[in-house]
Parts: C-alpha cells; structure tokens; sequence
C-alpha cells in the first residue's frame, strides 16, 4: 500500500509537470534560436528580434498570472492549473507547426498565458496540501522539476540540432506539447486543496481529503480546526487585490513581491536563456560546443537542486537566501572583473582573450548556476508563499508571479544587447542587485522553519503589534 508521505510526493510530481514545461521552454528556446536549420527555415533573428522573441512568454505569462488568483479562487487549485495546461498544449502545437515568424510569435504568447496561469497556482496547491513536516521538500518539486526540464530541453536542442531540416528545431515543440497533454490528462484525477474546500464551505470534503494525505485521523481534525480559525479570524468577505496591501497584511505582502522580483535580477534567465552566447564569447567556437557546455550547466542546475530537495526543511529560509546571495554576487562580480581586465570589444563583439581568464569566466558561470539552484531558485518560491494567509494566498501570489515575469521579461528582452554592448556591465549589474537583494533578506526577513502555516500568520501578526507599540512609544 501506498503510503501517505509517498502519494503527496506522487501528487506534487504530477502537477509540477507544469514546471518541467517551463524548464525544457528556458532550456531550449536559446539553442533552438541558433540551429542554422532554424535560420534557414524562418530567417536569421537580430539581437533586438531575438530579445522580443524569447521575452515574449513573458510578457504574456505576467499578464495571465495576475488573472490567475481568480481563477484559483473560482475553479480550485487543481483546475487552475489544468486550464493553464490546456493553453500550453494549444500554443506547443502551434509552434511546432509554425511555417511563419509572426506565427511563432503568436504560438509563444498563447504559450506563455498557459504556463503564467498553472505555474502561478501550482505553488500554492503544493503548499496547500502538505503537512507543514515536509510542506518545505514537496514545494521544492516544482524546482526540481524545472531544472529537470533545463536540462532536458538542452540536451534535446543538442540532439536534434543534428537532425536535416526543420525537424530539428520543430522536436523541442513537439516534446513540449507530449508532456502538456500527460499534465492536463492527470490533473483531472488530482485531489482539491483542502485549505480551497473549507475557504468555500466544503468542509466534509476537506475532511475527506485531509484523511487521505495526512498520517493520524486526530491530526485531520486539529488541522481543521486552525484553518477554519485562521479563515474566520480573516472574515468571510471575499479577498481583493486592494487588501493585499493593507496596513495588516503590508509589510509580508511587499517582502514577497520583493523577492520574487528580485530573483530575476540576479541574472539567472540571462544565463539560461542565452548560455550558448555567454559561452561562445567565453571562447567556444562553434555552436554544438557552446550547445554542450550549456547542457553542461543544465546538468549542475539539476544536481545542485537536490541538496535544497532534501535539507531545506532542515535549513530553514534565511540561510539559503542570504548563503546563496552572497555566493551569486561573488560568482557574477568576478566575472565582471574579469571581462574588464581582459575583455573588449571587436567588430561589434564582445571577446575574452587568455585561456586563463576564459576557463576562469565559464567555471564562474558554472558555480553561479549551481549557488542559484541550491538556495534561492528553491527558497524565494516557498517563503513568498508560506507567509501569505491562506484567505490572500492564490491572489497575492498572482501579484508575487506577475512581478517576477514583468522583471524576467525587461532582463530577456535586453539581454541580448546588453551582453553585447558591454563586456563586464551586465554581471556588475546583477552582482549589485543580488548584493541588496541579500542585505533586505538580513535586515527584514523572520524565519519561518518549521512552521504551520497558520503560525506563520501568528508570527506576522506579532511583528506587526510589535513595530505598532515601538511607532507609538517613539
């Protein structure tokens, strides 16, 4: 018989297949855009064509994130993301048939509405239906499978980039839509939130649910009494974007969306999405090399995802943030020196000369992509949604989602150039921001380990009463 621990791990794979679908898009799309096959079939895309090309999903994604705290509220969780997963299928079987650029660029928008809407909500039905024991560990999936989908996608961009014709850059769209239609033909069968079934009165429902995913019959009826206490304490009026940042609920409300933002502008998506020109300015000379040694860093994202998998938990949050800031501003911050000592500019291209310097910058990218994947592509996901109560969460997420994908969207867009206007500007740029992003995360961020979630409300609320009383008392 399955155990419980194990079917919440099995329900946390499946819908964090959204994340995957995400991961082999950031994995692919870079590599994709190079393949002379794509050239020769749909024309050779300028920087500036290229940064709209790949931002695109952004945008759309960012626009649909912000609908999606309604359509978790309305439909469920759990049909939240099924919907979202329906619009993936639809936009990847467009690209993959595409004949024309504009067409592509349609195909990347519908793409990007489906994947801004499942991705928005898995988080919180991954949070929500966890005991707070492990609610660390199956958020993380989601992560997880991301960087399985990073490495994935540049590995099959690396495999079919051999292939004659226009199947070679057709095969990732076509793996992209095979996996939309395993995640929208299983989510059907998933279990609701139980927090979504007593926050719309379905409380035999919740019960019936919690008695499938928790241990212990009298730890069901302990855990519904505090989320039926921490909804009605919140009222029953139903939640609006206007409450997210009212003086209660302010100061966690604008730390959340400040992290997710902030997250984007340590540079990661610059790396992803553009490591086979990153690597070809580093000193690769053709693009199956620069193709591998972005595959490369596929692979270290992957495996240095695993430790946060296991430990996190046993971390807590601010280790990882404030580590692993300060790991990912030191990795970008001597590559900028770098390329400033030993880089310049030639024809319009930026260049690194020394074999030194060039194995020095590409081992720097490798341990900026492996700092990232073990604190903050994991921590910044969890914490901005465990301090969000449960009555605001699926709509304060929404507002955390679309911020992270307005500032994703301004570093793809401007990427491309950037990296070639300026040999050491954009990782001083980054460096920078990860460098603050670390200082706010010392100063302002409370612990959260081990935490229920209601507790965590607890702990906001008593902060707040505090910092009241020390305004008052000044």
């Amino acid at each position: 018989m399955v155990s419980v621990t194990t079917k919440i791990y099995l329900i946390a794979l499946h819908a964090s297949l959204a994340g995957m679908l995400w991961g082999l898009d950031t994995g692919s799309i870079g590599p994709v855009t190079q393949m002379e096959q794509f050239s020769s079939s749909i024309g050779h895309l300028s920087s500036g064509v290229l940064g709209i090309y790949v931002a695109c999903i952004l945008l759309s994604a960012s626009l649909s994130s912000i609908c999606s705290g309604y359509v978790a509220d309305l439909l469920s969780r759990k049909y939240g993301i099924l919907t979202g997963g329906i619009v993936v299928l639809l936009g990847t079987i467009i690209s993959a048939s595409a004949k024309t650029f504009p067409v592509l660029v349609c195909a990347r928008l519908i793409t990007g509405i489906g994947q801004g809407q499942s991705i928005s909500v898995v988080t919180i039905y991954l949070c929500e239906i966890s005991p707070q024991e492990i609610r660390g560990k199956v958020a993380t999936v989601l992560q997880l499978l991301i960087t399985i989908g990073i490495a994935l996608g540049y590995f099959v961009a690396y495999a079919s980039s051999r292939i004659g014709g226009e199947l070679a850059w057709r095969t990732p769209f076509i793996l992209e839509a095979s996996m939309a239609a395993i995640l929208v033909s299983g989510m059907a069968f998933m279990p609701y939130s139980p927090r979504w079934l007593v926050q719309r009165g379905r409380i035999d429902e919740a019960r019936v649910v919690l008695r499938k995913l928790r241990a212990s019959s009298e730890s069901v009826e302990d855990e519904l009494r505090l989320i039926k206490g921490s909804l009605e304490e919140q009222s029953r009026e139903y939640a609006s974007y206007r409450e997210i940042f009212q003086k209660r609920y302010i100061r966690r409300s604008v730390l959340s969306v400040f992290l997710m933002s902030f997250q984007m502008l340590c540079g990661i998506d610059a790396v992803l999405y553009y490591a086979p020109i990153l690597f070809t300015q580093a000193g690769f000379t053709s693009n199956r090399a620069a193709f591998l040694a972005s595959g490369v860093s596929g692979i270290i994202n992957l495996i240095f995802t695993i430790p946060a998998q296991l430990w996190v938990d046993k971390w807590g949050r601010r280790f990882p943030l404030i580590g692993g800031g300060i790991s990912i501003a030191t990795c970008f911050m001597a590559i900028g020196a770098l390329y400033a000592i030993y880089g310049g500019k030639a024809d319009g291209q930026v260049y690194l000369s020394g074999k030194g310097p060039q194995w020095a910058v590409i081992t720097l990218i490798y341990m900026f992509v492996a700092s990232f994947s073990w604190s903050w592509a994991v921590v910044i996901k969890i914490y901005a949604c465990e301090i969000i109560p449960t009555r605001l969460r699926a709509k304060t997420c929404a507002v955390q989602q679309l911020s992270n994908w307005l500032v994703n969207f301004a570093v793809a867009l401007t990427a491309p150039l950037f990296l070639r206007a300026s040999p050491s500007g954009p990782y001083f740029f980054f460096g920078a921001a990860t460098l603050f992003t670390t200082a706010v995360c010392h100063f302002l961020m409370p612990e959260t380990k081990g935490k229920s979630l209601e507790e965590i409300e607890d702990l906001f609320e008593m902060t707040r009463q505090v910092m009241d009383r020390s305004v008052a008392n000044a």
